[in-house]
């Protein structure tokens, strides 16, 4: 399992005319859009990454356990994914890389595997295998991907049995300057006073 440390961004002035060449280069974090090949799903259209936003949309997720899952706990809030779907993007990362596409592929089946083998062998009240160590940000971006396209099994702080019916996902950039801002990605259980997710999106 990979570790990650925190950075904290600050924004700092630049030169004249420096801001033109550097304001294009707005680093997206995470699985944006290039999940196309090799058998990855292409999550929902996010808001353009770099730009002011403050967007939340209401995402189903599945209202039962997969027959083979995977269990995450954040902040009280259990998340259930499917192995199954996890192993075939694992096994069907390419081993060379020669398109964006590809190259993405690749990362995204790397990180699906690592998160695989996260997994104990005890199970939990639900059947599933455990990830009971902390996440960083590679595995947040494979639980966040599964959550931005519904297929995941999410259960409330206190549910025994009954998954909830949707989450929020919350779309926030800011922007401080021609070449300072960052956005990050939040996922809420609807009546709970936090989210259980919160993902680095983009920073520039």
């Amino acid at each position: 399992m990979r570790h990650a440390s925190a950075t904290q961004q600050t924004c700092h002035p630049t030169r004249p005319g420096t801001w033109r060449l550097l304001a294009p280069l707005v680093l997206a974090i995470g699985l944006g859009a290039c999940m196309t090949a090799h058998g990855a799903s292409t999550p929902p259209e996010r808001p353009p990454a770099g730009t002011e936003v403050d967007e939340a949309r209401s995402v189903a997720q599945r209202p039962r356990a997969p027959a083979s899952c995977l269990s995450v706990q954040l902040n009280g809030v259990t998340v259930l994914l499917d192995r199954d779907a996890l192993a075939r993007q694992a096994a069907a990362k390419p081993t060379q890389w020669k398109t964006e596409a590809e190259r993405m592929a690749l990362i995204e089946g790397r990180r699906a595997a690592a998160l695989l083998e996260a997994a104990g062998t005890a199970r939990d009240t639900h059947g599933c295998m455990q990830v009971t160590q902390a996440l960083d940000g590679e595995d947040q971006s494979v639980l966040l991907a599964h959550l931005e396209r519904g297929q995941a099994t999410v259960l409330a702080p206190g549910a025994a049995k009954e998954a909830v019916a949707a989450v929020s996902i919350r779309y926030l950039g800011t922007r401080c300057g021609p070449t300072c801002g960052r956005g990050h990605i939040m996922v809420s259980v609807p009546g709970q006073p936090r989210p259980f997710l919160v993902a680095d999106w983009w920073v520039s």
